[in-house]
């Protein structure tokens, strides 16, 4: 009869922790899937919010018009008279220039990296460097600005002087790449780090045994395993450069393409960009047409960045290894 009542009383207390645990894990899953929720409807409600501010501007009076918007150069929002015109294709190209050269020199300096990282630098060597580089990950986009614009800019004025003859010498595309360059290589050199370092060993294992060099197995075996991953990296790091705003509007100095823009003097000379633009009017476009324009601007900046994510996503879930 004892024995029963200990059993009796050790199912009770057995059957308590089991419905304790359920409701904890009840909970759990409910207080996450809030916390998801309300990422989706942030997400979304920015796209919102600024989707409608920026569409506003096609049917504002004095507004934007569709395709010139994005087909003109013509931008006045503030005319002494008559009605303002907004032509953000200037804006865009100029967002375009920049994100892509400091991408396509930014991207091989950081693979590069990356395995020396993982295949040929010693263990101390990577517990010293590793800390470092996820420190300048985190290292506020004003102050590589500020060092772009008091020290990288007048030595590269000095340096093309011969060249621009002009005193603007330092503002322009070229700063402004070597000022992203700075900002994304260390973003897509941890990401690439991870990359590699997620290629199963069984790969360097075979390419080591078919009678590959180390050289040969980085070649043809690693990097070409890590590809869809590498691309991710490479993709964020875009969409970082795109969307930089305050460091690139202190180096560019323009508000407008170079006259000369396929030449080498078009690189050192003053111009714009998507970022520049919304930072250096916005406050006095308050209550003019001009705010939904630059509210579409945000917008197109935003839709880009998203389709760059959209990118990412698709390359990292087409993995060689699953």
């Amino acid at each position: 009869m004892q024995t029963e009542l200990s059993e009796q009383s050790l199912g009770r207390a057995t059957s308590k922790r089991t419905r304790a645990m359920q409701t904890t894990d009840h909970i759990v899953r409910v207080i996450l899937f809030a916390c998801a929720l309300l990422l989706v409807i942030t997400i979304i409600a920015v796209f919102v919010y600024v989707g409608m501010n920026g569409i506003q501007s096609f049917s504002d009076y004095g507004g934007s018009q569709f395709p010139t918007f994005f087909t003109s150069n013509n931008w006045n929002a503030f005319p002494d008279s008559g009605l303002p015109t907004f032509g953000a294709r200037d804006f865009i190209i100029g967002s375009a220039i920049t994100t892509f050269f400091s991408t396509i020199i930014a991207a091989p300096l950081a693979f590069c990296v990356a395995l020396f990282f993982n295949e040929l630098a010693p263990k101390g060597l990577i517990r010293f460097c590793q800390p470092l580089l996820e420190i300048f990950v985190g290292i506020p986009s004003v102050v590589i600005g500020f060092l772009g614009l008091v020290v990288i800019g007048p030595f590269i004025g000095n340096l093309v002087a011969p060249i621009t003859h002009s005193a603007t010498g330092g503002y322009g595309f070229a700063i402004a790449i070597i000022v992203l360059i700075i900002m994304i290589l260390p973003t897509i050199t941890s990401v690439s780090i991870d990359a590699l370092r997620a290629v199963p060993s069984s790969v360097r294992e075979a390419s080591y045994a078919l009678g590959s060099t180390r050289w040969q197995t980085m070649w043809k075996a690693i990097l070409p395993a890590a590809a869809p991953a590498l691309v991710t990296a490479v993709i964020l790091g875009l969409s970082r450069a795109i969307g930089e705003t305050l460091a690139v509007s202190m180096v560019l100095g323009g508000s407008s393409l170079p006259d000369n823009l396929f030449s080498l003097q078009g690189f050192f000379t003053p111009t714009t960009s998507i970022t520049r633009e919304i930072v250096q009017d916005f406050q006095e476009s308050a209550g003019s047409p001009a705010r939904d324009a630059i509210w579409l601007l945000a917008f197109t900046l935003l839709v880009i960045s998203f389709l760059f994510i959209c990118v990412s996503r698709y390359f990292a879930s087409r993995s060689v290894y699953k």
